[in-house]
């Protein structure tokens, strides 16, 4: 897939290397808004069952 037809969300996954790490989604990209879910991974969390500060 080239560059061209990549979503916004894919060329941040391809490019962005915690993006990756965190499996972040991407749920809605427009030149308005961008929505993005953090999955709740244990590996990620804090000491008291939240997300890191650096995620």
């Amino acid at each position: 897939m080239s560059a061209d037809q990549m979503t916004i969300g894919e060329m941040l996954a391809a490019t962005v290397p915690m993006a990756r790490t965190l499996n972040l989604e991407f749920v809605e990209t427009t030149p308005d808004k961008a929505v993005v879910a953090l999955p709740d991974q244990s590996d990620y969390q804090n000491h008291v069952g939240g997300p890191r500060a650096g995620a």
